[in-house]
């Protein structure tokens, strides 16, 4: 239990214990103490009672936090344990080491006993207190994690329902010009077949998974550009800079094709998808090469950035962006943790 080790301002804590016990019983106001006989009766009240209160009030979070033990019983234990044990256990073997003044007896004990108590029961019902604030805030945190959590999860699972339906305009233009090749070029019309069966095939979502993958997306835009190319063969309208085998990081559906998709299908214009890997974070850039640049900036105005941007921080949260930068040859960056 982590409670029960000891933190580096632990004895700050034990020393300030044990001297508000101290003031608070009033010692150090006596006039006629010495400043010798201040940092002995300091030196009492520490060991007496600064280092049990804080090792007993470790020990009692990580019984409560355990649900080991009630907290209030836990508490009011610590109260009674460290005055009692302080005074009759724990001071009489440090009077061969500190020493003892002659006039103390043990009605004295009592007395101390009854002002500790009080002193030391306030003290602790603060610092529970503020123990049950943390652990509400705590709880509340955790649970708009979980509920942030099960948001992105419900997201996902609707992106992936998206994904699954096939568009029905793309699958009747594609077969017609399928239909039409194979009397023209039967080979290259095999081939756009076998780019659109690859595509559907990556855009249907794996049963066990939640979101897809980045290997699974650059998948299916692959097989697009091949679809969409003069030769059915490559993709000589994209390229895909360090993407050849890419990593299987989770990303969000739905987002990476419907961003590629409108470009390819506007104009001439050769594109760039390169991916940038840092700790944590994956950034995928979309440059346009030209050669067009106002038939290009056009195609670039009608993806639907926000849209898209919405559904990727629906499952990765508002750490994952899209933007298009303004420039002659538009840049998309798509940034989300992986």
């Amino acid at each position: 239990m982590k409670d029960l080790r000891l933190s580096p301002s632990d004895p700050g804590w034990m020393l300030l214990v044990g001297a508000a016990t101290l003031v608070a019983n009033g010692t150090p106001l006596d006039n006629t103490m010495s400043g010798r006989e201040v940092l002995n009766a300091l030196a009492y009240n520490v060991i007496q009672f600064g280092i049990p209160a804080v090792l007993l009030l470790r020990l009692a979070n990580a019984l409560v936090d355990a649900d080991w033990l009630p907290a209030w019983p836990a508490y009011i234990g610590v109260v009674g344990l460290t005055v009692f044990g302080g005074i009759w256990l724990i001071a009489p073997r440090l009077y061969p080491l500190l020493g003892k003044v002659d006039w103390w007896t043990w009605e004295n004990d009592f007395a101390l006993a009854s002002t500790t108590l009080i002193w030391h029961g306030l003290g602790v019902a603060v610092y529970v207190q503020l123990r049950f604030s943390q652990r509400a805030q705590a709880r509340l945190a955790t649970l708009r994690d979980a509920a942030a959590q099960r948001e992105r999860q419900l997201a996902a699972t609707q992106l992936l329902a998206l994904q699954a339906r096939v568009d029905p305009a793309l699958l009747s233009e594609r077969l017609a010009a399928i239909d039409d090749e194979l009397l023209r070029e039967p080979l290259r019309a095999q081939a756009r077949l076998a780019a659109l069966i690859e595509l559907l095939r990556a855009l249907q979502p794996h049963i066990e998974a939640e979101v897809s993958t980045l290997a699974r997306e650059i998948v299916a835009l692959r097989a697009y550009a091949k679809l969409v190319s003069a030769d059915a063969q490559h993709t000589e309208r994209l390229h895909l800079a360090g993407l050849a085998e890419p990593a299987d990081w989770p990303l969000a559906p739905m987002v990476l094709l419907p961003l590629v998709r409108p470009l390819l299908d506007e104009g001439t214009t050769l594109w760039s998808l390169s991916l940038h890997a840092s700790a944590g974070v994956a950034e995928l850039r979309l440059q346009a090469l030209g050669p067009d640049a106002e038939r290009t900036q056009r195609a670039a105005a009608h993806v639907p950035v926000a849209e898209l941007c919405q559904r990727l921080r629906a499952v990765h949260g508002e750490a994952a962006s899209l933007s298009l930068l303004a420039e002659d040859m538009p840049l998309f960056t798509l940034i989300w943790p992986t």
